[in-house]
């Protein structure tokens, strides 16, 4: 367990702007993790389909 020399500020639990998310999840989206994520869409469906008719679970 770690200590903090100074403990951080109590956390509000009010929502923030609905713009403050709108530029949040822009910034999001332009972000090269969301990038790489969606050009690994096609592999998952690719995968998905290919794994349909096989019974995992015994």
């Amino acid at each position: 367990m770690t200590i903090l020399p100074n403990p951080p500020q109590k956390i509000s639990l009010e929502m923030k702007s609905e713009t403050h998310y709108k530029k949040a999840a822009e910034g999001y989206r332009k972000s090269p993790q969301y990038i790489n994520m969606i050009s690994l869409y096609p592999i998952l469906e690719n995968m998905l389909n290919e794994c349909k008719d096989e019974n995992l679970i015994q």
